[in-house]
């Protein structure tokens, strides 16, 4: 019993390594009936489990999965179990303190209130699900989350929506076709400098004197793909290093890497205000005299400095709510430029999901094209063969079957065929990708900013608009003036 409990123990430990898919969970098998020994101290739990009905406080100590913390002024650092009869269900807990502040000087005895009952092992795969192999929530089952494709190929959703359980190789553009390129910080790479860069998972080289922004460039297809994931992006190589970048094929897809290279990216500077920043520096205060009892002038002279450091307190308090509203107003232009920046990516994200839902798009068009075309149709009427036909076999013959083609005493199969079932089966297979209604940020005075995309469309219809107009105005104008 105890060699099947550690070989279930081992193979959910082997299980454990992969990453559960919490979306999915089917009950767990019951296994036999077994003892458990709570524990507990602090925020720290644990539970030793046998085939037998005896107190395992002792092994569920040693199993608390202590971490060090804070608690009042004491940090505690390490914990220790002990069988003396005098730490019987007990836990000691060592710590530092401003009274105690050298570690091994201070430890305090703290009762884990061991409980032991009767538990139902669980264990997984249930027996209808042999796939749902980790045990989660301590009686249910889940599957490994299957890991997503690697680079060169379109990620696992993209390949199972164009119709493959594989993954789907990625097509870069042609070798040495130019391209124009975006990428954004909040895809993990700008560009900075010439050089060989990953753009959505392909290779290109670009020219620093190509480069309009951080955000903008156009490269030079290398006609193959590159990073550690689908559509990575990052900096490769510097412009002077390319030539350390080589390129490797599994007979699927062409990898180009630059291992060799150590590719420097410079840092966006961050937006900074600080010229318009005043000294924060407090002014200190000017000294008074020590005037004797009635000596009006020298009170008089304490009077005007005093009045002086009032004055001068007021402009070093005027001085540093400048400095801060400064600060405000720098995160809050930080925070609409980053708003733009997500806005602009969230564009570009979805026109890249766009072209791929194209492609499913196609995809699916061309297999219901051939479900089509796979239908068995009726042919004309009787032609003038050594058949008993009466067809003129010039036209297609309207009526039944026997009508066409009379054969006496012989009757045809006739095959009804239900286009509704090819409607069911792709409907729902056209992708229907919408844009969100709009992008809010919050400001740090609490205050939103909402930038809305039914706000950008209708801005450009508008301008479309108004450019039609002057071209209709415009070609009146020379329609008059020939007239």
């Amino acid at each position: 019993m105890r060699l099947l409990i550690f070989l279930l123990a081992l193979m959910s430990a082997f299980f454990v390594s992969a990453e559960p898919d919490m979306s999915d969970l089917k009950p767990a098998k019951e296994g036999e009936v077994q003892y458990c020994t709570s524990v507990s101290v602090f925020s720290f739990s644990a539970k030793a489990c046998g085939d037998t009905d005896e107190d395992r406080w002792y092994e569920a100590c040693n199993s608390i999965p202590f971490q060090p913390f804070q608690d009042g002024d004491k940090s505690y650092y390490k914990a220790t179990c002990s069988t003396h009869w005098s730490m019987n269900g007990a836990i000691r807990l060592w710590y530092t303190s401003p009274q105690y502040p050298n570690e091994g000087d201070a430890n305090g005895k703290y009762s884990i209130n061991p409980v032991t009952r009767q538990e139902v092992n669980y264990v997984c795969p249930p027996s209808s699900y042999p796939e749902y192999t980790i045990l989660v929530n301590e009686n249910m089952c889940a599957k490994p989350k299957p890991k997503d494709c690697p680079a060169g190929y379109h990620s696992k959703a993209v390949s199972k929506a164009l119709g493959s359980s594989d993954c789907v190789p990625k097509e870069c553009p042609p070798a040495g076709s130019g391209e124009a390129l975006y990428t954004s910080p909040n895809l993990g790479s700008s560009f900075s400098g010439g050089g060989m860069y990953c753009n959505d998972g392909c290779a290109y080289s670009v020219s620093g004197a190509n480069i309009t922004s951080d955000k903008h460039a156009t490269g030079t297809s290398q006609g193959a793909a590159c990073g550690d994931k689908p559509y990575d992006n990052k900096k490769l190589a510097d412009e002077g290093d390319s030539d350390k970048c080589s390129t490797a094929s599994n007979g699927d897809v062409t990898i180009l890497s630059c291992e060799a290279a150590t590719p420097t990216n410079d840092p966006k500077d961050p937006l900074d205000n600080d010229d318009s920043k005043t000294g924060d520096e407090p002014t200190p205060d000017k000294p008074k005299e020590n005037c004797a009892d009635g000596d009006t002038i020298c009170n008089l002279k304490n009077l005007e400095i005093q009045m002086q450091n009032s004055a001068q307190q007021t402009i070093d308090n005027q001085n540093e709510l400048h400095n801060k509203q400064v600060d405000v107003q720098t995160k809050n232009t930080q925070a609409i430029i980053d708003s733009i920046d997500g806005l602009d990516t969230s564009i570009y994200l979805q026109t890249q999901q766009d072209e791929r839902l194209h492609a499913v798009t196609v995809s699916k068009f061309n297999e219901l094209i051939g479900a089509v075309n796979g239908l068995e149709t009726g042919g004309g009427g009787g032609g003038s063969g050594n058949g008993n036909g009466n067809g003129s076999g010039e036209s297609d013959c309207e009526g039944s079957a026997s009508d066409c083609v009379p054969i006496e005493g012989g009757e045809l199969s006739v095959e009804t065929v239900n286009l509704e079932q090819y409607a069911d089966k792709y409907d729902d297979w056209l992708p229907n990708a919408e844009l969100p209604e709009e992008k809010c940020i919050v400001l740090t005075t609490g205050k939103s900013i909402c930038l809305s995309f039914e706000a950008f469309i209708l801005l450009f219809k508008a301008i479309s608009g108004l450019l039609v107009i002057g071209a209709l105005m415009h070609s009146a104008k020379i329609i008059a003036g020939a007239v």
